[in-house]
């Protein structure tokens, strides 16, 4: 399944524009991640329609991403995130490219798994941090800007889906890019489905369709596992499922060379 074949079929959806989004900014909500194929996404998309209307900004619903992931030199928000450590954060400059927007974004999972994402405007595709992001990292995270730099580069594109009945937001990323200073690698047939709700809501049309194709929630942290991907000296015993599972899907075999 290619792009074009993606397009065809969001293209079904009823639009959304930006300005209606706003009542599904949702920056305080908990996620669920699922890891699937192009294959399953296809399956997925030709029964949600009547369920969701799809984000469209200039007749354009595929949009590309790219991520900036900060961290200390030696790794502490990747080491919370492999360890499991409740209350971690995640730091990093995203770019809108389609809409010529970036921001400086502070995600932090809570300890009763609730997601709270905190952003400030930057110019597009800026990369100083000005004194005003300084202030940001350290009011919001409790790293501040001496101590991190940049680890890893990150492009995919995405789709963005919204509920026609609840406080809901589906996002569908596809063509996932990873670059650090030591690798660059893609995997083009892998799809994260991330469902994002208020903490309160039950309903999800698209929750019980993936139920029904027994595809069940698997956390999948774009910063983690690309900085294993392209770093096999980091730690990766947490993640040793997902990578076996990519080596599964990847269309050249296996991506991940170290021996379990």
């Amino acid at each position: 399944m290619n792009l074009e074949e993606i397009k065809s079929i969001v293209n079904q959806f009823e639009p959304i524009d930006l300005s209606a989004m706003d009542g599904v900014s949702l920056m305080r909500r908990v996620d669920q991640k699922f890891t699937l194929t192009k294959k399953q996404l296809k399956s997925l998309l030709q029964k949600m329609s009547n369920d969701y209307s799809c984000l469209t900004i200039d007749d354009c619903r595929v949009f590309s991403y790219e991520n900036q992931y900060f961290d200390t030199e030696d790794k502490k928000m990747f080491l919370f995130h492999h360890n499991g450590k409740r209350n971690r954060y995640k730091i990093r400059i995203r770019d809108y490219v389609e809409s010529k927007l970036s921001f400086l974004e502070i995600k932090f999972k809570n300890n009763k798994s609730e997601t709270i994402k905190s952003r400030i405007n930057l110019n597009f595709k800026e990369r100083k941090i000005s004194n005003k992001g300084s202030d940001f990292i350290s009011e919001k995270s409790i790293f501040n800007l001496k101590e991190i730099e940049s680890k890893l580069l990150n492009s995919f594109k995405r789709i963005t889906l919204v509920s026609l009945e609840n406080k809901e937001r589906v996002t569908i990323d596809i063509e996932l890019n990873f670059e650090s200073a030591n690798k660059e690698i893609s995997l083009p047939n892998l799809v994260i489905v991330e469902v994002k709700r208020e903490k309160t809501s039950k309903k999800s049309a698209l929750l019980s369709l993936l139920k029904e194709n027994k595809i069940r929630a698997s956390n999948f942290s774009k910063y983690a596992i690309g900085s294993v991907l392209t770093n096999p000296e980091l730690r990766y015993n947490k993640f040793k499922n997902k990578l076996l599972y990519l080596n599964k899907i990847h269309p050249d075999g296996n991506i991940w060379n170290t021996t379990f």
